[in-house]
C-alpha cells in the first residue's frame, strides 16, 4: 500500500472502483412492436370517429345550415337609405303635388328638416338687410397718431323711413353721446355724413339724397315697422345686423318672453326676450316671419343674460314719426312703472305710475316729485299707465305750466293727494 501524506488509504488499491456502467443495447424488436401497436390503435380510433360522424351528421347538418342562414344578413345599424329611396320613388308625384300647394310662408317640421327653414329665413331677411347701415360716431378733434377723427363708437342702424328727400335712420346706443359728427355707411358701401336727433335715448339720423350717389336712392329700401305689438311666446323671429357682435349676422330663433320693459325718461317700452344668444356689444333689428321690424335690439347695463332682447318697435312708431317730422318732444323727467290692477288690489296701493327715479335738474325734480310717488293725473287727466302718461305729456305745449297730481305716503302710512306745478320743457 502506498503511503499518502494525508494518511488516507489510496483508491488505487481497489480495482472495482475503476469499472464503468455500459448502456444496454437497444432492442429493435421491442420498438417495432410498439410502433405497430400505436398504428393499429390509430386506425381503429379513426374508423370509430368516421363511423360516428357518418351516423350523426345527416341529422345535425340541417340544423347547422338553418342556424347559419339565420344570422347571415344581420345589420347592427339599420339602414334607412334603401327604404327612403323606395318611399321617395313611390310617392314622388304625391310629394311634388303637396309641395306645390303649400303656402310660401308656411314652415313646418318637414320643411325644417329638409333645409327649407334656412332658405326661408334668408328670403324673409333679404330686403330688410339692405336697409341696414353702420353708423360711426366721430369727434371734432383729430387723432395725432393716425391723422383721423377720434371714434366714439360704431353702431348698427337701419333705414325706417324713406321719402322723396332723404333717408331716416334709427339706432340705439349709449356710447355715442360725446360724438360731434356721425358718418353712415350703407349696405352698398356708399357713405355720407348724417344729421342727428338724440333727444330720447334713441338716435335718429337724416341723410339727404343730395349727399349720396344716385344709385343708392334706388338700391336702398326701408325696413317696415310693425304696426302692432302682438308678438307672443314661441313666435318665430329673425335677428339681423350685428346681434352676435359680428357685422351682417343672421340668426333665427323664437320669442321666450314678452313681459320685460325698458324705462327711459317719461317713457316705458315693452321688451321682447328671445332664445338666441347675442353679444353685449351687439345691435340690429328683430324681424317677424313677414319681414316686419318687431324689435330694436339693445342691451341694458343691468342685464345678466346673454340672450338677445329688443324694444318693441310698434311702440316706437309715434316717437320716430315725431322726431322725423321735427316735432317737439315734451319732457318732465320721470322714470316710472305702471301699477297694474292686480298690484293695486293685492298691495293696497292706488292705481297710476309708480315713480322709480327722477332725473337730475329735470322739471320733475324742480317741481318736487319724489321717488315712490304715484302719479295719477296730469293737466287734469287721469293716468292709469305709463303709456297713458306719455301720450298726455306729448299732447302738451312746451313752455307751459300744468298741474301734476301724485299720491304720496304721509308719516302715518296712508296715501294723500299732492298737487305740483310743473314746467313742460322740450327734450
Amino acid at each position: 500500500m502506498v503511503k499518502r501524506n494525508d494518511k488516507e488509504p489510496s483508491s488505487e488499491n481497489y480495482p472495482f472502483i475503476k469499472e464503468t456502467i455500459k448502456e444496454r443495447p437497444a432492442d429493435r424488436k421491442m420498438l417495432l412492436h410498439k410502433f405497430l401497436t400505436a398504428a393499429v390503435c390509430g386506425v381503429i380510433f379513426g374508423g370509430c370517429a368516421a363511423g360516428t360522424a357518418a351516423l350523426i351528421l345527416p341529422e345535425v347538418a340541417p340544423s347547422l345550415r338553418k342556424h347559419s342562414e339565420q344570422y347571415t344578413d344581420v345589420t347592427l345599424v339599420p339602414s334607412v337609405t334603401a327604404a327612403s329611396r323606395v318611399d321617395e320613388a313611390e310617392d314622388e308625384n304625391t310629394s311634388t303635388a303637396l309641395a306645390n300647394t303649400k303656402p310660401s310662408t308656411e314652415i313646418n317640421a318637414e320643411d325644417e328638416k329638409s333645409g327649407t327653414w334656412a332658405e326661408q329665413v334668408r328670403k324673409v331677411s333679404e330686403t330688410p338687410r339692405r336697409a341696414l347701415v353702420r353708423i360711426a360716431a366721430l369727434g371734432t378733434d383729430s387723432d395725432l397718431l393716425d391723422d383721423s377723427f377720434l371714434k366714439y363708437g360704431e353702431e348698427e342702424g337701419f333705414v325706417f323711413l324713406k321719402n322723396t328727400e332723404a333717408f331716416y335712420i334709427m339706432t340705439y346706443s349709449d356710447r355715442m353721446n360725446d360724438a360731434g359728427n356721425f358718418q353712415v355707411t350703407f349696405s352698398n358701401g356708399d357713405m355720407a355724413d348724417a344729421q342727428k336727433d338724440v333727444r330720447t335715448g334713441f338716435y335718429v339720423f337724416r341723410v339727404p339724397f343730395t349727399e349720396l350717389n344716385d344709385s343708392t336712392k334706388d338700391e336702398i329700401s326701408e325696413a317696415v315697422l310693425a304696426t302692432e305689438d302682438n308678438m307672443e311666446q314661441m313666435d318665430d323671429v329673425i335677428a339681423i345686423g350685428s346681434p352676435t357682435g359680428d357685422y351682417d349676422s343672421l340668426v333665427s330663433g323664437m320669442v321666450t318672453s314678452v313681459t320685460g320693459s325698458m324705462k327711459i325718461a317719461d317713457e316705458e317700452y315693452g321688451m321682447l326676450t328671445t332664445n338666441m344668444v347675442g353679444s353685449e356689444d351687439g345691435g340690429g333689428i328683430l324681424l317677424n316671419m313677414s319681414g316686419e321690424v318687431v324689435g330694436i335690439i339693445c342691451s341694458q347695463e343691468n342685464e345678466n343674460s346673454s340672450v338677445i332682447r329688443a324694444v318693441e318697435a310698434a311702440q316706437l312708431r309715434p316717437l320716430l314719426e315725431g322726431m322725423a317730422n321735427g316735432e317737439d318732444i315734451c319732457y318732465i323727467g320721470i322714470q316710472g312703472t305702471t301699477i297694474s290692477k292686480y298690484q293695486s288690489e293685492n298691495l293696497d296701493i292706488p292705481r297710476g305710475v309708480y315713480v322709480d327715479a327722477v332725473e337730475e335738474d329735470s322739471p320733475a325734480m324742480t317741481a318736487g316729485v319724489q321717488n315712490a310717488d304715484i302719479v295719477h293725473a296730469l293737466n287734469g287727466k287721469e293716468i292709469s299707465s305709463m303709456n297713458r302718461y306719455s301720450a298726455i305729456l306729448q299732447s302738451l305745449v312746451k313752455g307751459s305750466r300744468v298741474k301734476l297730481e301724485v299720491y304720496r305716503k304721509n308719516p302715518y302710512g296712508t296715501y294723500v293727494n299732492v298737487e305740483l306745478n310743473v314746467l313742460i320743457k322740450e327734450k
